[in-house]
């Protein structure tokens, strides 16, 4: 499906094999199931769904579910995908979804658009949801009015320069008192906090935001954000997560805290500008 003409309409670098491709994305998905994850396939899901498996076959993005659920404690929220190349690829989720039996809380519709990537939890109490290249404040109004006040009492809106498509570009929350943050692109403009029952919001700048609440940073360098080292995806909360091979001082620093990072080559996946967090949509993590 990803040809020179079309590059841009899915977002990759370039054409890419797909027994190469795939083969990759097989010893992640293995080392994910290495850390006792149980991994659930849309298309073992939807299997029996002649039009989403049509649907899945002709869209290469469907790879990256990251960005098309946003799943809470009690429900999903569906997202709004920006590139028309991926209008739509979030109702085939919504379908996986429903024969999980996971509520669906509400969907981000046009004009709204926010993607999963743009959206992350800080512990238990705060949503994060940025407004970068693949969100605009339609999409995290509609997200906020979902959550705010029923999943969490604080809603932290996160702009970012112009060039960043999504906050786990930048900012990868590894626990509730340690991330990994590439601190310039959070040093331009300040947040807004909202707080459930109040309607107006707090400014905060974010970094000292994450000072206040505590929580331990590791700094990025610019090669690993460019490279995408800090996407990683934790498998057990403390203690392990997997990410790109190329991730050797990120998981020497993580070790430090105590972390195991097992990683898995990359080169081929990363053509398609995402790695082990844009391609699982976790339900639960324990």
């Amino acid at each position: 499906m990803v040809k020179p003409h079309s590059l841009a309409e899915f977002h990759f670098d370039a054409p890419v094999e797909q027994t190469a491709f795939v083969a990759e994305y097989d010893v992640m998905l293995q080392s994910l199931q290495a850390h006792g994850v149980e991994t659930v396939m849309l298309t073992d899901l939807l299997a029996d769904d002649d039009d989403a498996i049509g649907f899945i076959n002709r869209r290469p993005n469907m790879t990256y579910t990251r960005d098309l659920a946003a799943v809470f404690a009690t429900g999903a929220v569906l997202m709004g995908p920006h590139l028309k190349g991926r209008w739509g690829d979030q109702r085939m989720v919504g379908r996986a979804l429903r024969k999980l039996g996971i509520p669906i809380l509400g969907a981000i519709e046009q004009p709204g658009f926010l993607e999963g990537g743009g959206v992350t939890l800080i512990g238990e109490d705060i949503v994060v949801a940025s407004l970068c290249d693949r969100a605009n404040e339609a999409g995290t109004r509609a997200l906020r009015e979902v959550v705010l006040g029923r999943e969490v009492p604080y809603f932290l809106e996160v702009p970012l320069p112009f060039g960043e498509i999504h906050i786990d570009g930048a900012f990868m929350v590894v626990d509730a008192d340690l991330c990994l943050v590439y601190e310039p692109v959070f040093e331009l403009f300040p947040c807004m906090l909202y707080k459930a029952g109040r309607s107006e919001p707090r400014h905060v700048m974010f970094l000292e935001f994450l000072e206040q609440r505590g929580i331990k940073r590791i700094p990025i360098t610019t090669a690993e954000w460019q490279q995408g080292h800090l996407n990683i995806v934790v498998t057990q909360r403390g203690k392990q997560a997997v990410g790109f091979a190329g991730a050797q001082r990120i998981q020497t620093e993580l070790a430090k805290h105590g972390w195991q990072l097992d990683t898995f080559a990359s080169d081929i996946l990363f053509i398609g500008n995402g790695g082990a967090h844009c391609m699982t949509c976790p339900l639960l993590v324990t």
